[in-house]
């Protein structure tokens, strides 16, 4: 094309020249012929070179994807900070309350009251979780409880792989048991304010858990089918024996199905480890740090949960799990027995409300004042939450559960309590 310009505008001034002219003009064509043959050469040169520049650049790029990232941000875990508090009103004093006990399970001034202790306002916790891909093959996570008064404990910290063959999934560290259908959650994941009953009694707030290891096995099948086995080192506070590196194991069968538009949920769960008996004196009194007899603890657990869904976001949920504890003492076999059945009610996407009760219905110990069937308690509550990250509940609990200067009490209590959660928080557990 540029060819035909130039000859076009040469010709044309060839017809309006003269002889002279002429001459000037094949010379100047000349020229621009030479001219327009270096270009072409150029232009072939630089379009001979491109394709190995490109490819320069494509495995250059291929280098950087292959190559481990080292920037700080690839670095950073994802961290979480959960709080909570609120404020609570009961019909007995914050002393009182506290020297409260449960008979058979935790005796005066033992009781732990994490949440919501103090009548007033009360900081329960700031939660901070942090977790992230370690490698192909494995990811970690650690959470660390800052209770109101300040006080730090490592909750949580484990790995667990993500790459195991045939279902399998390995897990060590320190961490909660996936014991029952609640035990692993934490607290911000309940469904109310506080412990179910039987579960606080048994196993006490935290649950059973703490140092060992997992395995779990999903199996092959079209139903959702899981096998787990655990071993913690043993723990008194969970009702097992911590002499001689003594260990707690936990094993568990869980499944789901459809049916129809519901969801079921069933598990079965079982924890053996040995017995702590404390040695009396010779006037009946317990000799501090002093125990023998070591038998073994059973506890034997079964869930059931329903879950139905509605319109607008809404849901129908209905939980229920029952426990035994079986203890070798002395004289005999301690046998402990609780269950709790909670209706859940998701209204739509910002409102929920329910109603549970709990019961110890079999108390058998070998102490006459201890021996105290039907500890009971029943707790409605309404709950808001207007983003998903936050979450509002009006609690009230009419406890039959505890006795304070060994006389039963009936204990009421309203907390108004909130849940905020902020950053890259993981789902609960479902």
């Amino acid at each position: 094309m540029v060819k035909k310009t130039v000859l076009s505008l040469v010709c044309t001034g060839a017809l309006f020249a003269g002889n002279t002219e002429v001459e000037e003009l094949r010379q100047q064509m000349a020229q621009l012929q030479q001219q327009l043959a270096q270009m072409q050469q150029h232009i072939a040169t630089l379009e001979a070179q491109a394709p190995k520049e490109s490819a320069v650049q494509e495995e250059s790029l291929e280098s950087m994807e292959k190559a481990p990232t080292t920037s700080v941000t690839t670095l950073l875990p994802d961290i979480a900070l959960i709080l909570n508090g609120g404020y609570t009103s009961r019909n007995i004093g914050n002393d009182k309350y506290a020297d409260a006990s449960i008979p058979g399970f935790v005796k005066s001034g033992d009781m732990e009251i994490p949440f919501n202790a103090k009548d007033g306002f009360n900081l329960n916790y700031a939660e901070v979780a942090m977790s992230s891909t370690v490698d192909p093959y494995l990811d970690a996570s650690a959470i660390f409880h800052i209770h109101g008064d300040g006080e730090v404990e490592i909750e949580e910290a484990y790995f667990v792989t993500r790459a195991l063959d045939y279902g399998f999934r390995f897990k060590a560290g320190k961490f909660k048991s996936a014991f029952g259908r609640v035990n692993e959650k934490h607290h911000h994941a309940w469904n109310f304010e506080d412990q179910e009953l039987i579960n606080n009694a048994l196993f006490g707030p935290d649950g059973i858990g703490g140092e060992g290891a997992q395995l779990q096995w999903v199996a092959p099948t079209p139903l959702y089918l899981m096998a787990g086995f655990e071993l913690f080192n043993g723990n008194p506070d969970q009702g097992f024996s911590a002499k001689e590196s003594a260990s707690t194991a936990v094993g568990y069968l869980k499944t789901s199905t459809d049916v129809g538009a519901a969801t079921l949920l069933a598990g079965l769960s079982y924890a053996q480890g040995k017995s702590e008996v404390q040695n009396l004196d010779g006037s009946g009194h317990p000799i501090p740090d002093s125990f023998s007899n070591y038998g073994q603890t059973r506890v034997y657990g079964a869930d059931l949960t329903l879950e139905y869904p509605l319109a607008d976001y809404g849901q129908l949920i209905w939980q229920n799990e029952w426990m035994q504890r079986d203890k070798d003492i002395e004289s005999m076999t301690q046998k402990q027995s609780g269950y709790y059945s909670e209706l859940l009610y998701k209204i739509d996407e910002n409102w929920a409300t329910g109603v549970r009760y709990d019961d110890i219905y079999q108390n058998r110990t070998d102490n006459p004042l201890t021996s105290i069937d039907n500890l009971h308690r029943t707790s409605v509550k309404l709950e808001y939450k207007p983003f998903e990250f936050s979450r509002f509940r009006l609690q009230y609990n009419q406890d039959h559960s505890k006795t304070i200067d060994d006389q039963a009490k009936t204990i009421h209590e309203v907390m108004l309590n909130y849940t905020l959660e902020l950053g890259a928080h993981g789902a609960h557990a479902f």
